[in-house]
C-alpha cells in the first residue's frame, strides 16, 4: 500500500469539487470504488490513478506522495458540496476576472 494515498485521495477530490459520484462518473469507476480507494481498502490501477489525478488537476506525484503539496492549499475537508462549489466559483472569479 502507498502511504497516505486515501488520504490524498480524498483531499484531493474534496478540493476539485467533487461528490464521490461526480468523480466516479468522470473517472469511468463505480461510486463504491472510489469509497475503497479513499478508506485504502484499495489501490487504483496505473490508469483510474491517471484519470483521477487529470481529474482532480494533481499529479499521479502528488497523489503517490512523491511531491510536496502546492504551495498555496486550501483544505474543504468538512465543508458541503454547495460550499464547495461556491469557493471553487470564487477561485474562477480571481483566474479569470472580467472586465
Amino acid at each position: 500500500m502507498v502511504s497516505g494515498l486515501a488520504k490524498r485521495l480524498k483531499s484531493s477530490r474534496a478540493n476539485a469539487g467533487y461528490s464521490r459520484k461526480q468523480a466516479a462518473d468522470v473517472i469511468g469507476i463505480t461510486e463504491s470504488t472510489i469509497g475503497l480507494y479513499e478508506s485504502g481498502s484499495r489501490q487504483p490501477s496505473l490508469t483510474a490513478l491517471m484519470k483521477l489525478a487529470s481529474a482532480y488537476k494533481v499529479t499521479t506525484d502528488y497523489l503517490l506522495g512523491c511531491e510536496p503539496r502546492e504551495k498555496y492549499s486550501v483544505s474543504l475537508a468538512g465543508l458541503t458540496d454547495q460550499q464547495i462549489r461556491s469557493i471553487n466559483l470564487t477561485i474562477q472569479c480571481f483566474r479569470n476576472p472580467t472586465d
